[in-house]
């Protein structure tokens, strides 16, 4: 038994509402893998039934949310009524959450990308708005201006897919590819179809 132990079931509990909820159930299983002393058991039993709890569980996912959304707003807008059940699952299966905005929206968005491959997740309009936007942030951290060009190739209008006010299922994919410059040398960044 350490602190660092109570610590690890502590971050743990708050990360996964589903074991504060299994806690206030009374499964001993939850906290079965932590080398606890009864003292500090009975301390997190406490913890998880008081109603700040809840509230620390609400704040590790909104802090987990806010580099997703920030970096891929219309990614999320398309995935409408998904969204949660992808995050839920993205955080399930990546439990080294980073505030890192570059480094969780690209975990996010390649994880998407994953799921599109698999079968798991419709790709279309959403697989080209990860694609765009992860690059018009990389063209907005770019450090040298020179770099501060992507070029990216989509099936669907990418101004279409920037509008909020167009829902997903409007989008309809272009006969072909279409090149894309995303121009981040300017504010706001810039976005033109490109003719091959």
């Amino acid at each position: 038994m350490s602190i660092a132990e109570f610590q690890r079931a502590f971050a743990e509990l708050v990360a996964h509402p589903e074991q504060v909820l299994g806690v206030r159930d009374g499964d001993a299983a939850v906290l079965a893998d932590y080398d606890l002393s009864p003292r500090e058991r009975e301390r997190l039993e406490i913890l998880a039934r008081d109603e700040g709890m809840s509230v620390n569980c609400s704040l590790y996912r909104v802090n987990r949310l806010i580099p997703v959304y920030s970096v891929l707003p219309h990614t999320c807008r398309l995935l409408g009524d998904r969204l949660m059940h992808e995050l839920d699952g993205f955080w399930a299966a990546s439990r080294h959450a980073t505030l890192q905005y570059r480094w969780e929206s690209w975990r996010f968005g390649l994880w998407l990308q994953e799921r599109i491959a698999g079968g798991q997740l419709p790709g279309g309009p959403v697989e080209d708005a990860i694609r765009l936007e992860l690059a018009m942030f990389d063209a907005q951290a770019a450090g040298d201006p020179r770099e501060r060009r992507r070029l990216v190739r989509l099936r669907h209008d990418p101004h279409a897919l920037l509008d909020p006010a167009v829902p997903a299922a409007a989008l309809r994919p272009a006969p072909g590819e279409i090149g894309v410059l995303v121009d981040a040398t300017t504010r706001p960044v810039q976005v033109h179809v490109v003719e091959d």
